[in-house]
């Protein structure tokens, strides 16, 4: 048997809710933690990227109790909770089907183990440099060395990886890649620092949700970009997490994954 809060502690030891604190202090927006708290005994667990009305229902389907989830079930106030309210409704779903709901957000990209390392791991790092230190060893943007290959040839290794044809690629086919700098998610906006500030050299850059307006600046940089799915490219790292935890607790707790293929 496991305790609600005793699932907060081992979440914690992977990705310590601290690091959420330390990304809001420094300027960023998050909502990490026990999003909704229904009752203290934890038995199923099921893992989404998101909490949505299908992962609500695949959870009461499957006898789940609890659900831990990437992005934030509740991200910013709401005033009103609706079933016809395709924000709002997943948490009137889960609450009313008793269900707990925990969220791990920015700490799980810059845990030492997060998904922002996952990604670069998945994109072929060996060993990698830091690009925005949350402390000495835990933070967000990767760069690393990659075996020097053509463009479109990496970007082949890459889609069947995270398993996904969603790719945008700037760049010809035939240009060479030999350093990759990636940040998991919607990190942008830390890829056009780390360039504007010479902590990277990287010729491709890897992320995800890049608006033109980036994509332009980064190709006048000279770099080349590759832009993949959000879902495809952190729910790889996700899947290793719940990996992680459903070995930690396997002797207290029933885990399951749900992997939403409308996003693949």
């Amino acid at each position: 048997m496991l305790k609600l809060k005793e699932l907060y502690c081992e979440l914690d030891k992977i990705a310590p809710f601290r690091l959420s604190e330390k990304c809001i202090q420094d300027g960023e927006y998050d909502n990490s933690g026990i999003i909704i708290n229904h009752h203290d005994q934890v038995n199923k667990i099921l893992f989404s990227l998101d909490l949505s009305v299908e992962s609500a229902k695949r959870a009461k389907r499957l006898g789940a109790d609890t659900i831990v989830t990437h992005h934030p079930a509740i991200y910013y106030p709401i005033k009103s909770l609706s079933k016809d309210d395709f924000v709002t409704a997943p948490v009137l779903y889960a609450s009313n089907y008793g269900i707990n709901v925990i969220s791990l957000h920015l700490n799980l990209d810059v845990s030492e183990k997060g998904i922002d390392y996952h990604l670069c791991r998945a994109l072929g790092a060996e060993s990698y440099k830091i690009l925005h230190n949350a402390d000495e060893i835990n933070g967000y943007g990767k760069e690393f060395s990659v075996t020097e290959q053509p463009l479109s040839e990496y970007v082949k290794c890459v889609k069947k990886v995270l398993g996904t044809q969603k790719v945008f690629v700037y760049g010809k086919k035939t240009d060479k890649v030999k350093k990759v700098a990636s940040f998991c998610g919607a990190g942008y906006s830390f890829a056009l620092e780390a360039i504007r500030e010479g902590r990277t050299d990287a010729d491709l850059i890897v992320s995800s949700d890049m608006p033109h307006h980036v994509i332009k600046e980064l190709v006048e940089a000279g770099k080349k970009v590759l832009s993949v799915s959000h879902y495809a490219a952190e729910q790889y790292g996700f899947f290793n997490f719940y990996n992680q935890v459903s070995n930690n607790i396997k002797e207290k707790a029933e885990t399951i994954y749900f992997l939403d293929k409308r996003f693949m």
